[in-house]
């Protein structure tokens, strides 16, 4: 989720609990509570609704529209003080949830892994989008 114009966070939505878990590379960029529910509100009043809009009627587990989410920003996982890679950072949070990764391991990147998968998925969106560097070239 993009906050303001230049930073980039992942988002771990957990429907059951109702939760929003915030992977924020760095915190300090928004330090309070009141910035962050700023970028979070039209997501968390949203989420019940969609939910709602999605489940079908005759569904026992159908969550209703005003149960409210919350949410939380675990700070144990890697803080990145340079500029530019929160973006990839959010990214490799979402990489490593969905491969069922702890925070402290989140909290064990350092800036060379970042540099390496920075220039990773840089590779990866080229070839995705562009096509094959060396081809291109043998026109």
């Amino acid at each position: 989720m993009m906050w303001g114009k230049d930073h980039w966070v992942g988002l771990v939505i957990n429907l059951t609990c109702r939760q929003v878990e915030i992977l924020d590379c760095n915190i300090p960029h928004n330090e309070s509570d009141n910035e962050v529910n700023k970028h979070m509100a039209y997501l968390l009043r949203a989420l019940p609704h969609v939910l709602a809009a999605f489940s079908p009627p005759s569904d026992s587990s159908h969550l209703e529209e005003d149960q409210a989410f919350s949410w939380v920003r675990p700070d144990n996982i890697y803080f990145n003080e340079r500029s530019g890679d929160c973006g990839p950072c959010a990214v490799k949070f979402q990489e490593m949830h969905e491969a069922g990764y702890s925070y402290e391991n989140m909290g064990q990147i350092d800036d060379k892994m970042v540099d390496i998968f920075r220039q990773k998925y840089a590779m990866d969106t080229y070839e995705e989008f562009i096509g094959n560097a060396k081809v291109q070239n043998d026109g």
